[in-house]
Protein backbone atom coordinates (compact mmCIF):
# COMPACT_ATOMS: atom_id res chain seq x y z
CA UNK A 1 0.00 0.00 0.00
CA UNK A 2 1.88 3.29 -0.96
CA UNK A 3 -0.52 6.09 -0.27
CA UNK A 4 0.00 9.78 -1.55
CA UNK A 5 -0.45 12.69 0.16
CA UNK A 6 -1.62 16.26 -0.93
CA UNK A 7 -1.27 19.02 0.99
CA UNK A 8 -4.46 21.22 0.76
CA UNK A 9 -3.79 25.43 0.43
CA UNK A 10 -6.36 27.53 0.38
CA UNK A 11 -8.25 30.31 1.82
CA UNK A 12 -10.97 29.95 4.61
CA UNK A 13 -13.20 31.52 1.86
CA UNK A 14 -12.99 28.80 -0.40
CA UNK A 15 -13.57 26.12 2.99
CA UNK A 16 -16.55 24.27 1.14
CA UNK A 17 -14.95 23.43 -1.93
CA UNK A 18 -12.13 22.64 -0.81
CA UNK A 19 -13.94 19.91 1.65
CA UNK A 20 -15.26 18.33 -0.92
CA UNK A 21 -12.84 17.90 -3.05
CA UNK A 22 -10.96 16.73 -0.16
CA UNK A 23 -13.76 14.15 -0.03
CA UNK A 24 -13.54 13.08 -3.26
CA UNK A 25 -9.43 12.67 -3.20
CA UNK A 26 -9.72 10.65 -0.05
CA UNK A 27 -12.45 8.20 -2.46
CA UNK A 28 -9.27 7.79 -4.68
CA UNK A 29 -7.58 6.40 -1.86
CA UNK A 30 -5.29 9.88 -1.67
CA UNK A 31 -4.52 11.79 2.19
CA UNK A 32 -5.24 14.80 2.39
CA UNK A 33 -3.30 17.49 4.71
CA UNK A 34 -6.70 19.61 5.55
CA UNK A 35 -5.94 22.92 8.82
CA UNK A 36 -8.99 21.52 10.33
CA UNK A 37 -7.84 18.00 10.70
CA UNK A 38 -4.21 18.44 11.30
CA UNK A 39 -3.52 22.04 13.81
CA UNK A 40 -4.50 21.83 17.31
CA UNK A 41 -5.35 25.09 19.32
CA UNK A 42 -1.78 25.93 20.54
CA UNK A 43 -0.15 24.14 17.80
CA UNK A 44 2.37 26.33 16.03
CA UNK A 45 0.87 27.46 12.84
CA UNK A 46 4.45 28.10 10.81
CA UNK A 47 5.53 24.66 12.33
CA UNK A 48 2.70 22.04 11.66
CA UNK A 49 2.37 23.90 8.03
CA UNK A 50 5.93 23.44 7.68
CA UNK A 51 5.64 20.05 8.35
CA UNK A 52 2.67 19.14 6.47
CA UNK A 53 4.43 20.22 3.19
CA UNK A 54 7.68 18.21 4.29
CA UNK A 55 5.36 14.61 4.71
CA UNK A 56 3.22 15.14 1.31
CA UNK A 57 3.70 14.28 -1.99
CA UNK A 58 1.91 17.02 -3.95
CA UNK A 59 0.86 20.53 -2.77
CA UNK A 60 -2.46 22.17 -4.25
CA UNK A 61 -3.00 25.27 -4.50
CA UNK A 62 -6.56 26.29 -4.47
CA UNK A 63 -6.26 29.82 -6.58
CA UNK A 64 -9.09 32.40 -5.94
CA UNK A 65 -9.13 36.31 -5.58
CA UNK A 66 -9.41 35.32 -1.53
CA UNK A 67 -6.47 33.01 -2.17
CA UNK A 68 -4.12 34.85 -4.14
CA UNK A 69 -4.21 37.77 -1.61
CA UNK A 70 -3.34 35.70 1.86
CA UNK A 71 -0.25 36.49 2.85
CA UNK A 72 -0.87 32.14 4.22
CA UNK A 73 -1.27 30.74 0.89
CA UNK A 74 1.91 33.02 -0.31
CA UNK A 75 4.17 31.37 2.39
CA UNK A 76 3.01 28.12 1.62
CA UNK A 77 3.38 28.58 -2.08
CA UNK A 78 6.93 30.11 -1.57
CA UNK A 79 7.34 26.72 0.55
CA UNK A 80 6.62 23.96 -1.39
CA UNK A 81 7.54 26.13 -4.92
CA UNK A 82 11.20 26.37 -3.64
CA UNK A 83 11.58 22.84 -1.90
CA UNK A 84 10.57 21.80 -6.04
CA UNK A 85 12.62 24.14 -7.59
CA UNK A 86 15.65 22.74 -5.21
CA UNK A 87 14.26 18.81 -7.02
CA UNK A 88 12.65 17.72 -3.34
CA UNK A 89 10.32 14.94 -4.05
CA UNK A 90 6.73 17.59 -3.88
CA UNK A 91 5.15 18.67 -7.28
CA UNK A 92 2.99 22.02 -6.67
CA UNK A 93 -0.63 21.72 -8.67
CA UNK A 94 -1.84 24.85 -9.09
CA UNK A 95 -5.98 24.78 -9.01
CA UNK A 96 -7.96 27.49 -10.48
CA UNK A 97 -11.71 27.46 -8.69
CA UNK A 98 -12.48 31.28 -9.31
CA UNK A 99 -11.25 33.20 -11.67
CA UNK A 100 -7.78 35.72 -10.76
CA UNK A 101 -4.63 36.10 -11.86
CA UNK A 102 -1.99 33.68 -11.64
CA UNK A 103 0.80 34.39 -8.74
CA UNK A 104 4.17 34.44 -10.25
CA UNK A 105 5.78 31.31 -9.22
CA UNK A 106 3.19 29.51 -11.24
CA UNK A 107 2.98 31.39 -14.68
CA UNK A 108 4.79 28.25 -16.18
CA UNK A 109 2.24 25.81 -15.00
CA UNK A 110 -0.66 24.17 -16.01
CA UNK A 111 -3.58 24.37 -13.34
CA UNK A 112 -6.76 22.04 -13.32
CA UNK A 113 -9.91 23.91 -13.77
CA UNK A 114 -12.58 24.14 -11.81
CA UNK A 115 -14.35 27.10 -12.94
CA UNK A 116 -16.90 25.37 -14.33
CA UNK A 117 -19.60 22.37 -12.23
CA UNK A 118 -20.20 21.01 -14.91
CA UNK A 119 -16.30 19.79 -15.56
CA UNK A 120 -16.05 18.53 -12.08
CA UNK A 121 -15.67 15.33 -13.11
CA UNK A 122 -13.46 15.63 -16.01
CA UNK A 123 -11.35 18.03 -13.99
CA UNK A 124 -10.89 15.54 -10.65
CA UNK A 125 -10.21 12.78 -12.71
CA UNK A 126 -6.91 15.14 -14.56
CA UNK A 127 -6.05 16.18 -11.12
CA UNK A 128 -5.95 12.38 -10.10
CA UNK A 129 -4.00 11.09 -13.02
CA UNK A 130 -1.44 13.59 -12.57
CA UNK A 131 -0.52 12.31 -9.35
CA UNK A 132 -0.12 8.69 -11.13
CA UNK A 133 -2.62 7.33 -10.03
CA UNK A 134 -5.55 5.39 -11.44
CA UNK A 135 -8.78 7.37 -11.85
CA UNK A 136 -11.83 5.01 -10.20
CA UNK A 137 -14.79 5.94 -11.52
CA UNK A 138 -16.89 3.63 -8.99
CA UNK A 139 -15.32 5.68 -6.05
CA UNK A 140 -16.55 8.88 -7.39
CA UNK A 141 -19.93 9.67 -5.74
CA UNK A 142 -20.74 13.48 -5.77
CA UNK A 143 -21.66 14.68 -2.68
CA UNK A 144 -25.38 15.78 -1.49
CA UNK A 145 -25.33 18.74 0.66
CA UNK A 146 -26.75 16.50 3.96
CA UNK A 147 -23.55 14.50 3.41
CA UNK A 148 -21.09 17.14 3.25
CA UNK A 149 -17.97 16.07 5.05
CA UNK A 150 -17.67 19.57 6.06
CA UNK A 151 -21.25 19.70 7.65
CA UNK A 152 -20.22 16.50 9.92
CA UNK A 153 -17.59 18.91 11.12
CA UNK A 154 -19.28 21.41 12.01
CA UNK A 155 -21.47 19.25 14.04
CA UNK A 156 -18.99 17.32 15.78
CA UNK A 157 -17.58 20.68 16.93
CA UNK A 158 -21.00 21.53 17.90
CA UNK A 159 -20.97 19.02 20.40
CA UNK A 160 -18.09 19.85 22.19
CA UNK A 161 -16.04 17.16 20.32
CA UNK A 162 -12.69 18.19 19.06
CA UNK A 163 -11.68 17.27 15.48
CA UNK A 164 -8.88 14.73 16.42
CA UNK A 165 -5.83 15.43 13.75
CA UNK A 166 -3.19 12.98 12.62
CA UNK A 167 -2.89 10.19 13.60
CA UNK A 168 -6.02 9.77 15.14
CA UNK A 169 -7.74 11.03 11.85
CA UNK A 170 -9.78 8.58 10.26
CA UNK A 171 -8.23 5.48 11.36
CA UNK A 172 -9.64 3.01 9.31
CA UNK A 173 -6.52 4.17 6.87
CA UNK A 174 -4.02 2.13 9.22
CA UNK A 175 -5.89 -0.87 8.92
CA UNK A 176 -3.77 -3.09 5.48
CA UNK A 177 -0.78 -1.14 5.74
CA UNK A 178 2.45 -2.95 6.62
CA UNK A 179 3.11 -2.74 10.64
CA UNK A 180 6.35 -0.88 8.65
CA UNK A 181 4.15 1.26 6.80
CA UNK A 182 1.76 1.86 9.63
CA UNK A 183 4.77 2.99 12.27
CA UNK A 184 5.82 5.90 9.27
CA UNK A 185 2.54 7.06 8.88
CA UNK A 186 1.64 7.32 12.63
CA UNK A 187 4.87 8.11 13.88
CA UNK A 188 4.36 5.45 16.46
CA UNK A 189 7.37 2.59 17.18
CA UNK A 190 5.97 -1.54 17.07
CA UNK A 191 6.29 -3.35 20.34
CA UNK A 192 7.27 -6.78 20.55
CA UNK A 193 4.01 -7.78 18.87
CA UNK A 194 4.46 -5.77 16.22
CA UNK A 195 1.39 -3.98 17.52
CA UNK A 196 1.38 -0.42 17.58
CA UNK A 197 0.29 2.47 20.81
CA UNK A 198 -0.36 6.12 21.10
CA UNK A 199 -1.33 7.57 24.08
CA UNK A 200 -1.76 11.49 24.50
CA UNK A 201 -4.25 13.45 26.67
CA UNK A 202 -6.75 13.62 23.74
CA UNK A 203 -6.82 9.93 22.88
CA UNK A 204 -5.38 5.94 22.92
CA UNK A 205 -4.24 5.00 19.76
CA UNK A 206 -4.07 0.99 19.12
CA UNK A 207 -3.17 -0.96 15.82
CA UNK A 208 -3.09 -4.10 15.95
CA UNK A 209 -0.83 -6.50 13.79
CA UNK A 210 -1.47 -9.81 12.33
CA UNK A 211 1.69 -11.15 10.99
CA UNK A 212 3.05 -8.02 9.00
CA UNK A 213 -0.08 -6.01 8.45
CA UNK A 214 -2.84 -4.18 10.65
CA UNK A 215 -5.71 -5.95 10.80
CA UNK A 216 -7.88 -3.79 13.88
CA UNK A 217 -7.61 -0.48 14.46
CA UNK A 218 -9.16 0.87 17.74
CA UNK A 219 -8.91 4.43 19.45
CA UNK A 220 -10.38 6.12 22.41
CA UNK A 221 -12.15 9.44 22.56
CA UNK A 222 -10.51 10.15 26.73
CA UNK A 223 -12.65 13.56 26.73
CA UNK A 224 -15.66 11.76 26.13
CA UNK A 225 -15.37 9.85 29.75
CA UNK A 226 -17.64 8.68 31.90
CA UNK A 227 -19.89 6.98 29.71
CA UNK A 228 -22.47 4.72 31.49
CA UNK A 229 -23.59 1.49 28.98
CA UNK A 230 -27.24 2.16 30.06
CA UNK A 231 -27.23 5.13 28.60
CA UNK A 232 -28.30 5.76 25.01
CA UNK A 233 -26.03 7.83 22.25
CA UNK A 234 -25.75 9.40 19.03
CA UNK A 235 -22.97 7.85 17.29
CA UNK A 236 -22.57 10.15 14.28
CA UNK A 237 -21.14 13.30 16.03
CA UNK A 238 -18.05 10.56 17.55
CA UNK A 239 -17.36 9.52 13.97
CA UNK A 240 -17.30 12.90 12.63
CA UNK A 241 -14.77 13.80 15.50
CA UNK A 242 -12.56 10.87 12.94
CA UNK A 243 -13.53 13.31 9.85
CA UNK A 244 -15.76 10.51 9.00
CA UNK A 245 -19.01 11.53 7.37
CA UNK A 246 -21.74 8.47 9.00
CA UNK A 247 -23.39 8.83 4.94
CA UNK A 248 -20.35 6.78 4.06
CA UNK A 249 -21.27 3.48 6.10
CA UNK A 250 -24.16 1.62 6.45
CA UNK A 251 -25.96 1.66 10.09
CA UNK A 252 -26.62 -2.35 10.48
CA UNK A 253 -27.83 -2.38 14.24
CA UNK A 254 -27.84 -0.68 17.81
CA UNK A 255 -27.70 -1.27 21.66
CA UNK A 256 -27.64 1.13 24.38
CA UNK A 257 -23.99 0.83 24.54
CA UNK A 258 -22.75 -0.11 20.99
CA UNK A 259 -23.20 0.76 17.07
CA UNK A 260 -22.47 -0.97 14.76
CA UNK A 261 -21.73 0.05 10.92
CA UNK A 262 -20.31 -1.71 7.86
CA UNK A 263 -18.21 0.52 5.45
CA UNK A 264 -18.59 -1.29 2.39
CA UNK A 265 -15.92 0.44 0.56
CA UNK A 266 -13.48 -0.45 2.80
CA UNK A 267 -14.86 -3.64 4.18
CA UNK A 268 -14.57 -2.91 7.25
CA UNK A 269 -16.66 -3.58 10.57
CA UNK A 270 -17.07 -0.35 12.62
CA UNK A 271 -18.17 -0.39 16.02
CA UNK A 272 -18.81 2.80 18.55
CA UNK A 273 -18.84 1.54 21.83
CA UNK A 274 -18.75 2.42 25.44
CA UNK A 275 -17.10 -0.88 27.03
CA UNK A 276 -17.80 -0.42 30.42
CA UNK A 277 -19.54 1.63 33.03
CA UNK A 278 -16.55 4.85 33.44
CA UNK A 279 -15.23 4.48 29.99
CA UNK A 280 -14.84 6.79 27.08
CA UNK A 281 -16.11 6.56 23.54
CA UNK A 282 -14.03 3.85 21.66
CA UNK A 283 -14.22 3.26 17.76
CA UNK A 284 -13.13 0.06 16.42
CA UNK A 285 -12.00 -0.52 12.87
CA UNK A 286 -11.83 -4.54 11.70
CA UNK A 287 -11.08 -5.94 8.41
CA UNK A 288 -11.70 -9.74 10.04
CA UNK A 289 -15.27 -9.13 10.97
CA UNK A 290 -16.54 -7.12 8.15
CA UNK A 291 -19.99 -8.96 7.41
CA UNK A 292 -20.51 -10.66 10.94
Amino acid sequence: MNTKGIFLSHNHADKAFVRRLAIDLDAQGIQCWLDEAEIKIGDSLIEKIRTGIDEMDFVAIILSPASVNSSWVQREMDVAMNQEIAGRRIKVLPIMYRKCELPGFLLGKRYADFQDESRYMIELEGLVRSMDIVFNRKAFVLQSTNSNLGIAIDKALRQSLPLLPKPFHRPFQYVGCTVQQAAELTGGIPNSASNIIIDTNDCHLFLEAEGNFISYAYIEIKCTAPRYQNTEFDSEPILEALSINPNELEFIRKSTHAHIYYDHRRRLKVNVACLFDGAPFSVGFSSKYYGM
